[in-house]
């Protein structure tokens, strides 16, 4: 028995080579402009940290501006900040909304370019804007369900008055298992979702969950093939995203040498006629700025070859699993005959 998940590894790759190869500016930015929206690679941290030393204070002693240990409304300009968090969190709010719309519409942009070799964006994106729509309501959906998952238990303790103690903290952490087995199911759900059904919401014009009937059957008749290739498909992620991270830190490098130089020979020059101001720091702002969005376009480009093969990837596997669905039979001949006449030439 032939595995998918291993068997169209190469197949992969040689789809990607060709679609890349040779360099083509425009498709490398439209499928660049993609990789912001459905590359899923990038990822970011972050921390705080502490200072050393001793402080003579006794907890059990309020804080000025405190009661029992609760800021008291004077003390903090709770009121007056209220308006502009909330426009904060609505900005924000439709900003996510509106970068998963078109998130959701280009997986089928890209799906389509990728399995007819001619990547397009504005055609395409209004030709599966519907399907687009229903695969946004369900990833709203289950991104609810997982708020409500973790914000049920959190806002119980909270109006019940459970106190902080260890004994909490042992009770929290069966929950917690809980919430990280469910969000483990979700994510490969999700990304099931998008390496298999999509592509059969595309070629049947179906919704979510059709698709998702459609596929299932597949995935549960042959469920040792559906494990590899999930297990395969992580592990492919996990490695390429500490090599994208690794390449982009690189030239994230090499690119901030001119930038260095302009930035450098501006503050120097600023100095020099008394004093940087205001002006002189917005003017380092804006360097500032434009090195940080050529990292981002650098980061985008690198990401590329990555999210192309994990498409090309996902095409094929579910090509094995129903030649009904094959969106890449073309492309798989093609691939096929390049691969017989490089071993007959070799």
């Amino acid at each position: 028995m032939s595995w998918y998940a291993l068997t169209t590894l190469d197949d992969a790759r040689r789809a990607t080579t060709s679609l890349l190869l040779p360099v083509d500016i425009g498709r490398w930015l439209r499928l660049a402009l993609i990789a912001f929206f459905v590359g899923g690679l990038g990822g970011g941290s972050g921390g705080g940290g502490g200072g050393q030393g001793t402080v003579n204070y006794s907890f059990d002693e309020p804080l000025p501006g405190f009661v029992d240990g609760v800021p008291s409304v004077d003390a903090l300009p709770v009121r007056s900040l209220l308006p502009m968090v909330a426009v904060v969190l609505v900005v924000l709010a439709l900003l996510g909304f509106g970068y998963l719309l078109v998130g959701s519409v280009l997986e089928f942009v890209f799906v389509d370019g990728v399995s007819r070799r001619s990547v397009r964006i504005r055609a395409p994106f209004r030709e599966h804007l519907h399907l687009g729509l229903r695969l946004f309501a369900f990833r709203v959906l289950v991104g609810l369900l997982i708020l409500a998952l973790v914000a049920i238990p959190l806002a119980g303790a909270v109006l019940g008055g459970v106190g902080l103690s260890p004994a909490l903290f042992l009770l929290a952490l069966p929950v917690l298992l809980v919430v990280g087995l469910v969000a483990l199911v979700v994510g490969v759900v999700l990304q099931l979702t998008t390496d298999l059904v999509v592509p059969t919401m595309l070629a049947e014009d179906r919704g979510v969950l059709d698709g998702w009937q459609r596929v299932y059957p597949l995935l549960r008749s042959e469920w040792e093939q559906t494990a590899l290739y999930v297990l395969v498909r992580y592990a492919l992620a996990i490695g390429a995203a500490i090599v994208v991270g690794l390449v982009v830190v690189l030239l994230a490098l090499v690119v901030a040498l001119p930038f260095v130089v302009v930035g450098g020979v501006l503050y120097v020059a600023l100095l020099s006629t008394g004093g940087l101001g205001t002006v002189g720091w917005f003017v380092l702002g804006v360097v500032g700025a434009l090195y940080g969005l050529s990292v981002v376009v650098v980061g985008l480009f690198v990401q590329v070859p990555v999210v192309t093969y994990f498409r090309y990837y996902a095409l094929f596997v579910l090509g094995e699993f129903d030649p009904a669905l094959d969106l890449v039979a073309s492309v798989r001949a093609d691939v096929g005959d390049a691969s017989d006449r490089t071993d007959a030439t070799g």
